[in-house]
């Protein structure tokens, strides 16, 4: 009776065995996991180099990382297993090596006691609407030379030397481009600056409204945009430039011409090329005003309209009582009538107080 109890003990331990015995075996079978990449940095004259390995052999797993040096995002890959990677740097810089799922990285870069003048490089980027804004600086005294821009799939452009400050270059390239701003590094290259030129919204030359307003001297242009980047604008009058603008995206702008009638002006992109608007400058919209003597109101004439002020009836000015207008007509025969009736007054009251004395002359006496 107790044999069956022990047989089905028995096969009940050898299943629990070879289950066992095949998880071991399909474990260790089985592709492990990639342990998260170690870094490794060092400072090198100008430039930071990383190295990173998972210590691991074989796997595909990738880990999105971004880049940042100073708080400015420079650049952003995916990580693989292993790799390395060298950033132009200034003494000083602070890097940030920010990778998904894992804690991030610092790192304070020092140049090495033996370095010599490295660059002193700043790079800034913009997407705009005709091109890729790059912004170059020079903190240094010395120039800087060598400067690249990579695009993938175009190739490298040289940069002319840059002084001490800054310069603005705008480069052309396809939407969605990548590009790299490099500079020698012994037998390689250090970069400054990553990214991917992405067009904005709504860069088309009909969301740029242009207005055209002749003047006295020229006409003035008014810019709206509605597109989503900057457009920079250039006025052509008379075969040359008479003008610029930067129409920032959803912006206005003005540009004010000097020009004379039947000048042809073309308002076009600056980078691009393209037409923006069109104008032929009409007969001036304005004449010379004729100024009019302070505190002088015309006086209009029998018709109703005013004469030219300082005339009348179109006799010449005159001074004196009056304001400076000439006293003529009506009020002339007025002065005339008062100073006779006044001379007459003054004769009669001779002749009375004359007539009032008489009796009382005689020889004195009598």
């Amino acid at each position: 009776m107790r044999t069956p109890v022990l047989f089905r003990r028995l096969l009940g331990t050898a299943v629990g065995s070879l289950l066992l015995i095949g998880s071991l075996v399909l474990g260790a079978t089985a592709p492990a996991g990639a342990d998260p990449p170690e870094i490794r940095f060092e400072n090198l004259c100008g430039a930071v180099a990383f190295e990173w390995d998972t210590g691991t052999i074989g796997g595909d797993e990738t880990w999105a990382t971004t880049v940042l040096r100073d708080g400015v995002v420079i650049d952003e890959f995916e990580m693989r297993a292993r790799g390395g990677r060298e950033y132009g740097a200034r003494d000083g810089a602070l890097f940030e090596i920010r990778r998904e799922g894992l804690p991030a990285r610092d790192y304070l870069h020092r140049s090495p006691d033996d370095c010599v003048d490295p660059p002193q490089l700043t790079v800034a980027a913009t997407s705009e609407c005709s091109s890729l804004l790059l912004t170059f600086g020079n903190l240094g005294t010395n120039p800087i030379t060598g400067i690249q821009v990579l695009i993938e799939g175009v190739g490298g452009r040289d940069v002319a030397p840059l002084g001490t400050g800054s310069r603005d270059e705008h480069h052309r390239l396809p939407d969605g481009a990548r590009f790299h701003v490099v500079t020698p590094l012994g037998s390689g290259v250090a970069s400054w600056f990553s990214g991917t030129y992405v067009k904005p919204e709504r860069c088309t030359p009909d969301e740029v409204e242009v207005r055209f307003t002749d003047g006295c001297d020229g006409v003035r242009v008014d810019l709206t945009s509605t597109a989503g980047g900057v457009y920079r604008v250039e006025v052509i009058a008379g075969g040359g430039v008479a003008g610029t603008a930067v129409l920032a995206a959803g912006g206005d702008a003005r540009v004010d011409v000097t020009a004379t009638p039947g000048t042809s002006v073309l308002v076009r992109d600056a980078v691009g090329g393209s037409e923006l608007g069109r104008h032929t400058v009409g007969e001036p919209a304005c004449a010379t005003p004729t100024a009019t003597p302070t505190g002088i109101t015309p006086t209009p004439t029998s018709d109703g309209t005013a004469p030219t002020p300082g005339r009348s009836s179109g006799a010449p000015p005159a001074t004196g009582d009056g304001g400076g207008l000439p006293v003529t007509g009506a009020r002339t025969a007025l002065f005339s009538l008062a100073g006779s009736l006044l001379a007459g007054s003054g004769m009669v009251l001779f002749l009375l107080a004359r007539s009032r004395r008489l009796p009382f002359t005689g020889t004195s006496g009598q």
